[in-house]
């Protein structure tokens, strides 16, 4: 079953080709959430852990189609872009555990995977649409996020990082 979580976003910037650049209200500008979560390997994983760093954090559904192909997009960026200070995070919020493990084990990425059964942090990042990326910079603080993934999204990642990678 899928989780209905609040509706609506707000759109900053200037859109590009592909999906809008969009964040769930009041998010931008402010500290991510912290959280701990279990990851594929078994580990605990905390947010805060990465300060200092760029965190990419991906959150996807197996049952979001869109999720596989962003996936392998941000597995390729974490590839090119970890030696400069980016760590990618991938979310699940699927609530079936062992399916979501399977489906994760499928994909083969590079970065960690966690997940989020009860959806706990899904809430508190006012998850709207699966899959959704947010951007978070050296201090902390949430600078972007992207709802849903179409061909050439990835374009906008980049800028984005690299963005934040240079300040």
């Amino acid at each position: 079953m899928r989780r209905a979580f609040l509706a609506g976003c707000l759109i900053l910037g200037v859109a590009t080709a592909g999906a809008p650049l969009a964040a769930a209200p009041g998010m931008v500008g402010k500290e991510a959430p912290d959280f701990v979560l279990r990851g594929l390997d078994g580990r605990n994983l905390r947010l805060s852990e990465y300060r200092g760093q760029v965190v990419l954090v991906n959150f996807w559904a197996r049952w979001a189609g869109d999720s596989r192909r962003e996936m392998s997009a941000l597995d390729r960026i974490n590839t090119t872009y970890q030696r400069a200070g980016l760590v990618v995070i991938g979310v699940s919020v699927d609530e079936d555990l062992r399916r979501a493990q399977e489906y994760a084990v499928a994909m083969r990425v590079s970065y960690p995977i966690l997940f989020d059964t009860g959806s706990e942090i899904g809430k508190d990042y006012f998850l709207q649409k699966m899959p959704m990326t947010i951007l978070v910079d050296r201090a902390g603080v949430v600078r972007y996020s992207i709802v849903g993934f179409k061909r050439g999204d990835e374009r906008i990642f980049l800028d984005q990082i690299r963005e934040l990678l240079r300040e």
